[in-house]
């Protein structure tokens, strides 16, 4: 993580020393579906007897930058997103966990082309967590319980993809493909109470040295419009 901010930082110094670019904000939106995935780390090291599979999200937000010169731009990204995963276990009923989270990512692109602009990106986020919980579905019935104070409220990650720009009307359209790694252990341990019609039904214990990580690929499509200085 350490390396990723000072590679960023350095080119940003790099870029705004040389002033043969006039720089160039604009705005934009971003949004398409995030095949959400969870990274799960038990302290007994005992992962055999259970898998995670992604859990189709979906994301929208805003996006403002500012371009330093024909190739490179850095990139605000406010949005809203779902995260998550679906865990399977042999002996238990399988477990659905979903979170939504305001994402803030401030990533790095690089680009070339006049019109048509292919362009790779890399950058880091930082993620509230608004609202978590777990479902579980036992003989037909739906129990669910509330993950907010289990889990870190904060999230650190990385994130890093591709895409292509193409003008269009007054701005451009962009289509991209991103991974986001989650870097911060968002269990805190505790006991969660699972609910059927807001009767307890039965408590899973959390243990504080299990890991759960947050990770995922996502497509994003998107418009940006330039603004004049």
């Amino acid at each position: 993580m350490k390396k990723l901010i000072y590679g960023i930082i350095s080119i940003l110094i790099f870029t705004l020393s040389t002033p043969v670019y006039a720089q160039k904000t604009y705005v934009g939106i971003i949004g398409g579906p995030n095949f959400a995935d969870l990274e799960i780390t038990l302290k007994n090291g005992m992962s055999n007897d259970f898998d995670v599979a992604a859990k189709t999200k979906f994301g929208i937000g805003a996006l403002f930058g500012i371009s330093f010169n024909k190739y490179l731009s850095l990139q605000l990204e406010p949005k809203y997103i779902g995260k998550g995963g679906l865990v399977t276990q042999t002996s238990t009923p399988d477990i659905t966990i979903k979170s939504n989270q305001l994402d803030i990512p401030v990533i790095l692109k690089a680009g070339i082309g006049e019109i048509i602009r292919p362009y790779i990106f890399a950058g880091m986020y930082i993620s509230f967590v608004l609202d978590a919980s777990m479902e579980a579905e036992v003989s037909g019935i739906l129990l669910k319980g509330d993950l907010t104070q289990v889990l870190e409220q904060t999230e650190y990650g990385a994130l890093f993809g591709a895409g292509i720009n193409v003008p269009l009307w007054i701005g451009s359209a962009f289509i991209e493909g991103r991974y986001a790694l989650g870097l911060t252990n968002l269990n805190l341990g505790g006991n969660v109470y699972l609910k059927y019609n807001n009767m307890s039904v039965t408590g899973i214990q959390m243990d504080p040295g299990d890991k759960i990580k947050t990770k995922g690929i996502s497509i994003m499509l998107g418009y940006i419009i330039p603004l004049s200085l």
